[in-house]
């Protein structure tokens, strides 16, 4: 019985096998073929790619060299005439000054000739950068194509060999058209191979055909695949997948791009796929047989041992003695269980079918409400196009319920009468729709809602092929909002055009690849035109934008008017947008403040100068008091006829001494009363406060003040406008003197102080021990027309404070009520020492 059962299992395995084996080796041929077919397809299109790229890049070279400033500079003497028979000139050993051989030096494959040609197709000049001479065809091929077009990139047999042609229009620094400027690149393998670029060339070979006889003209595996080949005569070797270029550009020639990949490669994994395949199906035949041999084994078993108890009721029946079988009737047994196995399985069906019915009712309970929540409208039509469900979405964009809706024609209902048509048309052509097609087409259609208002959309129908009937889901999508949102990009885009002030935008090498119309004075002032190189400076100034990331501002005045620019770097893309603001108003504006200003000041100082009066008058009697009578004294020694010579000299130089200082005094006046612009000098801080002291004398010897001076030494020049300085130390120091009047005659003190503060700055402090200030007039004090006196007119302290501010200095108070007040003036020194004059 196990020998039987064992061929009967290998009997089964061989046929199972058999039966399998060529089945699914075809099926298996046949998905490697197809998949292989889509590999190559795909390999061959990204090797074009790569291909049209490569060229790409040598088209950008070549109109970056035409270009070229160096071009222009070059072309702008020249002149050619074509009566001109003179033959080229020709460059080798070094390139010609009008090609920048740095960066023609970075292209993968360098080109064999770069030809300079006039307007005509002749050729002017030539650089030999190859091995070989200029192929004489070469005249005539740019002659023909200069003949139909201005610029192109293509593909040609000059002399028996094919070479990649790009030419760009050449113009003078006038741009006065020139001619062109070709580049001739052979194509070889190198060149092919480099096309390829990180591609795996190992494994495929790419080649260039001729289109009608079919031959290899040029191919990326050199010595392996003659040139002059035939395709036919290397497609046992070889799986050649051919294609049309994706772009000529007007060339003569009929030119295939061709893939090409060994039979060898293909074959081999075939054979290891098959192979893999054969021994999962060897495997599959051996569990089949296992399984067979157990189960013939099994059913054997308890075939022999029902045959057996049939054989003991048999004898029975014939009345032979024979013990009863243990365990009961095998075929009562076989039967019960057979009926309990019936039952158990109608169960599991009812089971099964509870659940498919309870699942089914969910997936329809989870599209419902799919439908419902999506935020598109969605309708189901029949193939008349009658609405067989309405989303509460098409219901609210529509305005009509699903109870209107049902039954009746969709595209009268919701469509525009100029896009019934079309929507009819387009669910027709849904009909043949294929079911693996995963996308729909969406086709832009104008809608009418029920109060007539027309909305844009997009439509897409679904095809739902049921038993009996064929349904059809529409989706229709409203795209009046993004309509709306595309027309903003679009104002958004035409924005800096039609903005009054200059918007440009300038790269890192400097050159302006974008300039409103309002930004032409900033290009006349620099000189240049878009897509031109800014001046030198200002070049500067983008890159150190662009480096540092921060926005700089710059003011430039042009013959039309004073332009604050704002450069804002974009890091990332490497430019700069430049946002110019005309401030030729705001400019004059600050002049005229600034006059304004000065002229307010001098009122001041004619005001201050105007109640020291009596006390220049004092100044300037005491010593015109002793000219008089040294002179008078000099006069009756004289006529009298006594006196010694020293002595009259001594006489005359005391004279000339009180001569001195009332013109010293006569000199500080006339500064201060002078009405003359702002002029920043170095000055001692030590002899402004002594000047300004001078002038005062009188009246704080009238008041009985006493006045202490602590000067710091080797203090270091400050760079001010003396007169504006000692104009606020002047009034400082009278309202110290208005201020101690109201104190006792043996008490009133008055200390004036120079040094140099915590933070560097030099400084002066005039301190009173006068009643002091009110805390409540301390926040006013520096206002315009405030004053603590009865007569002020509130202006002394106010312009203090605009001089002092206008030389990036600051002026504090402090007031101690019943003690006095301090004032304190501080200033940024120079880094000059000056030799102060302490007393």
């Amino acid at each position: 019985m196990s020998v039987l059962a064992a061929l009967f299992g290998l009997l089964t395995a061989a046929a199972v096998w058999i039966v399998i084996d060529p089945i699914q080796t075809r099926a298996i041929s046949n998905i490697f073929r197809e998949e292989l077919q889509q590999q190559l397809d795909q390999r061959a299109r990204e090797s074009l790619l790569r291909f049209d790229s490569f060229l790409q890049s040598y088209t950008s070279t070549t109109r970056l060299l035409a270009n070229h400033r160096r071009m222009a500079d070059y072309l702008d003497p020249v002149v050619w005439f074509p009566s001109d028979v003179d033959p080229p000139l020709i460059y080798q050993q070094s390139p010609p000054i009008w090609l920048p051989d740095k960066a023609i030096r970075q292209l993968p494959v360098l080109p064999s000739h770069v030809l300079l040609v006039d307007v005509v197709g002749s050729i002017r000049e030539q650089y030999v950068m190859g091995d070989t001479d200029l192929p004489k065809d070469t005249a005539l091929e740019v002659k023909d194509i200069f003949s139909n077009t201005e610029r192109h990139t293509f593909l040609t047999k000059l002399d028996g060999r094919l070479y990649v042609m790009v030419s760009e229009r050449v113009e003078d620094a006038s741009r006065y058209v020139m001619g062109s400027l070709v580049l001739l690149v052979p194509i070889d393998a190198r060149f092919l191979n480099a096309s390829q670029q990180r591609a795996n060339t190992s494994q495929t070979a790419v080649a260039i055909l001729d289109g009608e006889s079919q031959v290899i003209l040029s191919s990326s595996e050199g010595g392996q695949l003659l040139e002059g080949e035939n395709i036919e005569n290397i497609s046992e070797e070889y799986v050649v997948t051919a294609q049309s270029f994706f772009e000529y550009d007007d060339t003569a020639a009929n030119l295939l791009f061709a893939t090409l990949i060994p039979r060898d490669m293909v074959k081999a994994t075939m054979k290891r796929i098959v192979a893999v395949e054969r021994r999962h199906r060897l495997t599959g035949a051996a569990i089949v047989g296992v399984l067979f041999v157990l189960l013939f084994m099994f059913i054997s078993g308890r075939i022999n041992r029902l045959l057996r108890r049939i054989a003991n009721f048999s004898s029975k029946a014939l009345e032979i003695e024979q013990a009863q079988p243990k365990g009961g009737n095998q075929l009562l047994v076989m039967e019960e269980w057979i009926r309990n196995f019936s039952q158990a399985v109608m169960k599991a069906r009812d089971e099964m079918r509870a659940r498919y019915t309870a699942e089914i009712q969910e997936r329809e309970a989870l599209k419902s409400a799919v439908l419902d929540t999506s935020l598109d409208p969605i309708v189901t039509i029949d193939q008349k196009g009658r609405v067989v469900d309405f989303n509460p979405t098409a219901e609210h964009t529509f305005g009509f319920s699903a109870q209107e809706a049902t039954g009746k024609q969709l595209s009268k209902l919701v469509f525009a009468k100029g896009s019934r048509e079309a929507f009819n048309a387009f669910l027709k052509q849904s009909l043949f729709e294929s079911e693996d097609e995963k996308t729909s087409v969406m086709r832009k259609l104008s809608a009418v809602s029920k109060d007539g208002k027309e909305l844009p959309v997009e439509v897409a129908i679904k095809p739902v092929m049921l038993e009996e009937r064929a349904l059809f889901t529409v989706y229709i999508r409203d795209i009046s909002e993004r309509k709306r949102q595309a027309q903003e990009i679009v104002s958004l885009a035409a924005f800096p055009s039609e903005s009054p002030m200059p918007i440009l935008r300038i790269n890192r090498p400097g050159v302006v690849i974008y300039a409103n119309n309002a930004s032409k004075p900033l290009l006349e002032y620099w000189g240049c035109h878009r897509l031109q190189t800014i001046p030198i400076y200002w070049k500067r100034l983008v890159e150190e934008a662009l480096v540092g990331g921060v926005a700089m501002e710059e003011e430039v005045q042009t013959d039309q008017g004073i332009y604050s620019l704002l450069l804002a770097p974009v890091k990332n893309l490497e430019y700069v947008n430049v946002y110019g603001r005309d401030i030729t108003a705001v400019k004059l504006a600050e002049a005229e403040a600034r006059h304004r200003q000065n002229e307010l000041i001098h009122v001041s100082r004619l005001s201050t100068m105007g109640e020291m009066a009596t006390g220049i008058a004092h100044e300037l009697n005491q010593p015109l008091s002793a000219i008089v009578n040294f002179a008078n004294g000099c006069a009756r020694r004289i006529r009298m006829g006594i006196g010694e010579k020293e002595d009259l000299l001594d006489v005359m130089q005391q004279i000339a001494g009180q001569a001195n200082r009332a013109g010293e005094i006569i000199k500080r006046l006339r500064g201060m009363v002078t009405r003359q612009q702002p002029v920043r000098q170095e000055s001692d801080l030590n002899a402004l406060v002594k000047d300004a002291c001078a002038l005062l004398a009188h009246d704080r010897q009238n008041l009985g003040v006493a006045m202490e001076f602590k000067l710091a030494k080797n203090l270091r020049a400050i760079r001010v406008d003396p007169v504006q300085i000692e104009q606020v130390i002047l009034n400082l120091l009278r309202n110290a003197l208005d201020a101690l009047q109201q104190q006792d005659l043996s008490k009133r003190e008055l200390l004036v102080t120079t040094g140099i503060g915590s933070e560097g700055n030099i400084y002066v402090a005039i301190q009173d021990n006068g009643p002091g200030i009110d805390e409540k007039d301390l926040a006013r004090l520096f206002d315009p027309f405030f004053s603590t006196k009865e007569s002020g007119m509130g202006m002394g302290l106010s312009i203090s404070q605009t001089i002092i501010s206008e030389h990036n200095g600051k002026i504090k108070v402090e007031s101690f009520p019943g003690k006095g007040t301090v004032f304190i003036v501080e200033l940024p020194a120079e880094q000059v020492q000056l030799e102060s004059l302490a007393s």
